[in-house]
């Protein structure tokens, strides 16, 4: 954890008005329902960001005030008034106002506002206070989520960052192969010379093949069609050096048929032994991408050093369900002291091959309706 003295101040308005909601939304538990008020150059009535409070069983506003750290600038009564005067007029009334200030704690100030704050609750007003960096400081020491937030966004001009995509792109198409099969069936009456071949080759007895079998040393290979290659890349857009990293990638199963990490060992036939096991030794040190569950594949660059602005790809394929038109490819980045959640967006526009297989029949009962089939395409190479 860093220390106190070493938090720096935000280093505009924008960041410390966020800093304020999401730090005062865990502290008075409304997370959800905390928003700032307006827009810059309206009438805001003293409150930049509010909410209901449960707690104070009304709504609470809060006045962010930032000061110029160099120049040690404070707070002043005057703008503690005006402030005051102004959220007088805010709806509905308010039960408790925060001047939250990344100016230094100042005794008079505090003192000034404690004053107020009595004025206030004897006219049955709303309660002030006021947070200044130091109290800032050791709040955020306690709510985690936002001193995480504001330590990996606003802290460091030098923060860690990545971008992963699909070679650029947060969406893309792809294109399975598939072969439609029509079965259409179509009636020819015989003449009768041909039902009397046809009787003839009916009762003559079927000729068994005892050629000698064929046998490829090489036989072809089969490929799915349906198999589609995925281009990642993974970029480091911060500006600090990435260690160790990890990109793990994951589909939900119901959105996939098979993914593969395209990793094979080489397994030809009449190679030596010896060589095969030295080549695939060899893969085996190179290899960056490993497939650790049905549905989700890990990769490790063995260049574990990102530099900024540097960028790797690495590839794998997928076979999506019959029928999806559009699915989620899911990721994790880790690192050193740092990790990233993302979702990238994959179309699915099936390409489809038409066969049409003509089915004569002699008879007419045997006519039937075209029959449509479906299935992936395979090709052998």
């Amino acid at each position: 954890m860093i220390a106190q003295t070493q938090l720096k101040k935000p280093s505009n308005w924008q960041d410390f008005e966020k800093l304020c909601k999401l730090l005062w939304g865990e502290i008075w538990i409304c997370e959800d329902t905390i928003k700032r008020h307006g827009r810059q150059g309206q009438n805001q009535y003293g409150v930049d960001v509010f909410s209901y409070v449960e707690k104070y069983s009304g709504y609470c506003g809060i006045q962010c005030k930032g000061k110029d750290d160099y120049t040690n600038a404070q707070l002043t009564e005057a703008e503690i008034d005006n402030e005051i005067t102004k959220a007088l007029d805010f709806e509905p009334n308010l039960k408790l106002l925060v001047f939250a200030t990344t100016a230094n704690k100042d005794v008079k100030i505090e003192g000034y506002i404690r004053k107020k704050d009595i004025e206030n609750r004897a006219k049955g007003l709303f309660a002030i206070d006021i947070a200044s960096w130091e109290d800032i400081v050791d709040q955020l020491e306690r709510y985690r989520t936002t001193y995480n937030w504001y330590v990996n966004n606003c802290q460091f001009k030098d923060t860690t960052d990545v971008l992963v995509t699909f070679h650029g792109k947060d969406e893309i198409t792809i294109y399975p192969e598939y072969v439609k099969t029509i079965k259409h069936y179509e009636y020819r009456k015989l003449t009768e010379i041909e039902q009397d071949v046809m009787r003839l080759s009916l009762g003559n007895l079927e000729v068994p093949n005892i050629g000698i079998p064929r046998f490829s040393f090489n036989p072809p290979k089969k490929i799915d069609k349906r198999w589609c290659k995925l281009r990642i890349r993974i970029e480091n857009t911060g500006k600090t050096v990435i260690r160790t990293p990890k990109l793990i990638v994951s589909f939900r199963s119901e959105d996939i048929v098979e993914i593969d990490d395209n990793f094979y060992y080489f397994n030809a036939f009449g190679i030596d032994e010896a060589a095969k096991a030295q080549i695939n030794a060899s893969r085996d040190a190179k290899r960056e991408v490993y497939q650790t569950y049905k549905n989700q594949l890990e990769y490790r660059p063995k260049n574990s050093v990102f530099v900024q602005k540097d960028c790797r790809d690495f590839y794998m394929s997928v076979i999506p369900v019959d029928g999806i038109k559009k699915f989620s490819l899911i990721w994790k980045f880790l690192c050193e002291d740092y990790q990233k959640n993302g979702v990238l967006t994959i179309y699915v526009e099936p390409q489809i091959e038409e066969h049409i297989k003509t089915i004569e029949v002699h008879d007419e009962s045997e006519l039937k309706p075209d029959e449509a089939s479906l299935a992936p395409k395979v090709v052998e190479v």
